[in-house]
């Protein structure tokens, strides 16, 4: 493979810098949105989540008797 063909993704210095600044800005971001998707999730098999559940449909409930 020569300098000059197609095939090279980053030949000088400062395309690798950008591909390196690149990929810290991006997977960072994808990793946070992974992790809040994983404990999001997780929130609604919370007992205490599902105790306020609970006391505001019985509190709902009352009202409207």
């Amino acid at each position: 493979m020569t300098a000059s063909s197609p095939e090279v993704l980053a030949y000088s210095g400062t395309t690798w810098t950008q591909i390196i600044v690149a990929f810290s800005i991006f997977v960072p971001v994808v990793v946070t949105i992974a992790l809040a998707v994983v404990f999001l999730r997780g929130a609604k098999d919370d007992p205490d989540e599902q105790r306020l559940r609970r006391a505001q449909r019985e509190h709902e409930a009352s009202r409207g008797r």
